[in-house]
């Protein structure tokens, strides 16, 4: 796998995790120390080892080193519009 595709797919899960942190705080307290290093997986094993060296090559460069937490992405919702309704307009040229 090339980086340029993990890199898309790291920045794709980090959305969906920030939306679901938004809507599950209580998980992330319990789950995600304060301050911690979240590492997305999933059951690609290439993303998993990029991902997680990626974290512990940045976590190496900090005194003290805060925690990392392994959240492991077990399923995902199809891709969907969260439009309700729309409108079009024609721009005349």
């Amino acid at each position: 796998m090339n980086e340029k595709y993990l890199k898309q797919l790291n920045a794709e899960l980090a959305h969906e995790f920030h939306l679901f942190t938004m809507e599950h705080p209580d998980w992330c307290a319990q789950n995600v120390p304060q301050g911690a290093i979240v590492v997305l997986q999933t059951d690609d094993t290439d993303f998993n080892a990029w991902a997680r060296g990626v974290a512990e090559k940045a976590r190496r460069t900090e005194q003290p080193m805060r925690p990392m937490v392994l959240v492991h992405v077990r399923e995902l919702r199809p891709e969907q519009s969260r439009i309700v309704r729309a409108d079009a307009e024609l721009v005349a040229s």
